[in-house]
């Protein structure tokens, strides 16, 4: 029974420490003796689990299957990791979703992490053939030494555990005891647990329930709200109407409060110089598939470069990709509000949650005609369940009013606009949303549309994969081309305002595929995850560049200040990307953020300066921002918060 028991922490271990390894590239040594402590613990329990199991051959088979399932499941955590930098713990069918969004992708994230793939498989290859040799057997009773050295190790284990979740550094930012009672993060469970663990956190959460809590200092809050300026000439985006203290001090949910109370110490946003600047206009909103700065080239999308250089030019735009790949970009650019990373995804299954702010919504009751296309399914991502909610004016989808070819994730933009663009021009007001498909990967011969371009690429010297990256580009500048033309000759384009974002960065290609074109190095963990942002409309006048950090969740209250529709910026999560007051932070999903000031890792408690004064506190409230965003975002959705708001 010792024997066996020793087998099975040298497996769960080396298990544990490849995916670390293979991971985080790094392994600290508080993190590796509680993975070790609970490592052991699993193991004693596993192993008296198995001796009360008397046939030599069933016991044989459930080591073996269990053992197998496990390697299984930690290869496909880690190519899902690989792809979604997170890790799905107990939802299987996110895996099964990863493979449907793309099997190449999977694939080549396979070929590209053959070496812990290979050791992982190697494991059970090795442990097949001793136990093979060995024969190895377990009395069906425990002898009374074995069951004290279990009893021990079972005790010293748990002690450790409890002792360190409970009392050491307890009031630490990620402790042990916050990652376990007050937040939800996979990542950071799976770095500081051990992926076993980490699935019987989530298993434990999905089975009773968890409602995240925020942890608040009041060191750092210390004068948190801002005084609101007497000047008459400064102006906030602010609902009067709006009471947010007597909504508190009536609010018997206890969860409801919470969150009243947070927005009611958020000072709002101020209004600007880009405040109302496109009022009335037409709003033509575009979530672009995986578009990036690497895809605008002078020569080869000179639509697309256009509008990004004489538009309001954002430096540091950021669209990170977040478990849920396009439909968690489109969550927060529609809604302004950080997804639930879990077992939920926001824009499957928060469908039928308030939110008067969203742009069909506030656009609608502005008196104007709201359109939507997609040049795929609309059944894939719920789209059409989810914006029949919205009660457009017109919607068409890849077979359903688009004739186009659409398979494998590819999808004609020109064919959309072409066929779309009649339905809303000659409305006095009007706004078209368009998700496109057109970037989408794999970069390589099997894309159709990167095959229509790829001799307008076949001369420059980019990578392999960059070349049909662009080449599927070109399709997109042509539908924007298109697009443009057809406002000219409608005499609309001065009256139209261009909104094109990033869902997320496209994560086909390389760091290295990217920086052949990139004017940032894509290196970083941090600037990986850079989009692209264009607000763009022919009558704007001047120079606009702006270099505040800013992501998805921003564009939206960017673009009602900018339509100058009445909007309560305390109670949104993203902010005007204009405002003064709104310093701009970027959030990853492991909770790592980037503001103008430097960039923080959850993963390694390293914050990378970018200005020279900034301390310690600077750090710890950013942090704490951040948490409290998260905590904030997750509890609205599942208590769709705005309804208490809007009754």
């Amino acid at each position: 029974m010792i024997e066996l028991f020793s087998l099975n922490v040298i497996i769960l271990l080396i298990i544990e420490l490849i995916l670390q390894i293979a991971c985080f590239k790094t392994l600290t040594l508080f993190n590796s003796v509680m993975i070790l402590s609970l490592t052991v613990l699993i193991s004693a329990i596993f192993t008296f689990v198995l001796s009360l199991i008397k046939s030599k051959k069933i016991r044989n088979i459930v080591m073996i299957s269990s053992w197998s399932l496990l390697m299984i499941i930690n290869i496909m955590e880690l190519v899902y990791y690989k792809i979604y930098e997170s890790f799905f713990n107990l939802s299987g069918i996110s895996f099964v979703g990863a493979i449907k969004d793309g099997f190449d992708k999977v694939l080549l994230t396979v070929v590209q992490n053959i070496i812990p793939i290979l050791l992982l498989l190697g494991i059970i290859i090795i442990i097949g053939i001793y136990m093979k040799k060995k024969g190895l057997h377990i009395d069906s009773k425990i002898n009374k030494s074995e069951s004290l050295v279990l009893a021990a190790v079972i005790i010293v284990c748990s002690l450790y555990i409890n002792v360190n979740i409970n009392y050491i550094g307890k009031a630490d930012q990620f402790s042990y005891y916050k990652l376990l009672h007050k937040v939800n993060m996979p990542t950071k469970n799976v770095q500081s647990f051990g992926m076993i663990s980490s699935t019987a956190i989530s298993l434990h959460r999905t089975i009773f329930g968890f409602t995240q809590e925020m942890d608040e200092s009041e060191d750092i809050y210390t004068n948190k709200k801002t005084a609101l300026a007497d000047d008459v000439n400064i102006k906030y985006n602010i609902d009067e109407n709006i009471d947010l203290t007597a909504l508190s001090q009536n609010e018997t949910n206890p969860v409801i409060k919470q969150i009243h109370d947070y927005f009611n110490e958020q000072t709002p946003t101020v209004q600007n110089k880009y405040t109302g600047i496109f009022k009335d206009k037409n709003v033509i909103f575009i979530l672009a598939e995986s578009f990036d700065e690497a895809a605008i080239e002078p020569n080869l999308t000179p639509t697309l470069y256009e509008l990004k250089h004489k538009g309001i030019v954002f430096n540091n735009y950021f669209a990170p990709k977040y478990p849920a790949s396009t439909a968690d970009g489109e969550y927060m650019l529609e809604w302004a509000t950080l997804p639930i990373i879990g077992e939920n995804y926001s824009l499957i299954d928060m469908v039928y949650n308030t939110n008067p702010y969203i742009l069909p919504r506030s656009l609608k009751a502005e008196g104007y005609k709201t359109y939507v296309y997609h040049n795929y399914s609309g059944y894939y991502n719920r789209r059409k369940q989810y914006f029949s909610t919205l009660n457009f004016d017109g919607y068409r989808y890849c077979g359903e009013g688009i004739n186009t070819k659409c398979e494998n994730f590819h999808g004609s933009d020109l064919d959309m606009m072409d066929q779309t663009i009649d339905d809303f021009i000659n409305q006095d007001k009007f706004f078209s949303y368009f998700i496109t498909l057109s970037g989408h990967g794999s970069y390589d011969e099997t894309n159709f549309i990167a095959e229509k371009h790829l001799n307008k690429v076949r001369g420059t010297n980019y990578p392999y994969s960059l070349k049909y990256y662009i080449a599927a580009n070109i399709e997109f500048d042509l539908a924007m081309n298109k697009l443009i033309t057809r406002l000219k000759e409608a005499n609309k384009l001065d009256d139209t305002v261009i909104v094109i974002s990033s869902d997320h960065t496209p994560y086909y290609l390389t760091s290295s595929d990217l920086n052949a074109n990139s004017p940032v190095n894509r290196d970083s963990k941090f600037d990986r995850n850079r989009g692209s942002l264009i607000i763009y409309n022919s009558a704007l006048e001047g120079t606009h560049i702006v270099d505040k950090y800013a992501m998805n969740i921003d564009v939206l209250p960017t673009v009602l200040n900018m339509l100058g529709i009445k909007y309560d910026s305390r109670i949104v999560i993203g902010k005007d990307i204009m405002a003064v007051n709104n310093e701009g932070v970027v959030i990853l999903p492991d909770r790592s953020w980037v503001t103008n000031a430097g960039a923080y890792d959850t993963s390694t408690g390293r914050f990378t300066k970018y200005l020279e004064n900034v301390d310690d506190k600077y750090v710890s409230k950013l942090c704490q921002e951040v948490n409290e965003k998260y905590t904030i975002s997750v509890n609205m959705q599942y208590n769709d918060y705005y309804k208490y708001i809007f009754k």
